[in-house]
């Protein structure tokens, strides 16, 4: 009988200790689930080229665990990955596409405060790039107008604007522009 009872104690000693660690362990994994979770979704939205959507699902996530080492590591690698296909536009000389991720970043980027030393990037990093973006879009649109391609002008300076609303010159020149093929389609 003494037998029976240590055998049944030591299985009860072992089910206990199999399940107590297993129960502890449940509150510790319960954000990094989330976390998980988060990072498969702003991925997906990343893929998608969804950047917005990715940033806002990182930042909730963030802002629930700021100590969440893994997760911080995932936020700045899909911000560098925006930025490099931004990057990558910009070098092919697709600056609509371009200036439309790095106007997002800019516009992200006080959202990154507390891990912003680990970006490749700062404010007036992308303040340049995004400046050069709408630069040159601007001069495409003219250079479009001059050589008399009116619609060429004004899809160019209808994407400058997108990522640069308040550009009066643009404005301005793209009324004209709409106005004169207005005038010559009535006129034909």
């Amino acid at each position: 009988m003494d037998n029976l009872r240590r055998t049944t104690l030591l299985f009860f000693i072992l089910v206990l200790l199999l399940i107590v660690p297993s129960c502890a362990g449940k509150k510790s994994t319960i954000p990094l689930k989330s976390s998980a979770k988060t990072t498969v979704h702003a991925k997906q939205f990343i893929s998608t080229g969804e950047y917005k959507k990715a940033i806002d699902a990182y930042d909730v996530e963030y802002r629930r665990h700021p100590k969440d080492q893994a997760l911080v590591k995932e936020y700045v690698k899909s911000l560098e990955d925006i930025k490099s296909v931004a990057d990558k536009a910009s070098d092919r000389e697709d600056f609509t596409s371009a200036g439309r991720k790095y106007h997002i970043l800019l516009k992200y980027y006080p959202r990154f405060k507390g891990f912003e030393k680990r970006l490749s990037f700062n404010i007036s990093h992308l303040n340049a790039k995004l400046s050069h973006c709408t630069q040159s879009l601007s001069t495409q649109g003219f250079q479009e107008y001059r050589k008399g391609n009116l619609s060429g002008a004004i899809a160019l300076w209808q994407d400058l604007l997108a990522i640069d609303p308040h550009n009066t010159e643009i404005k301005d020149a793209l009324r004209t522009a709409k106005l004169q093929q207005k005038n010559l389609q009535e006129n034909k």
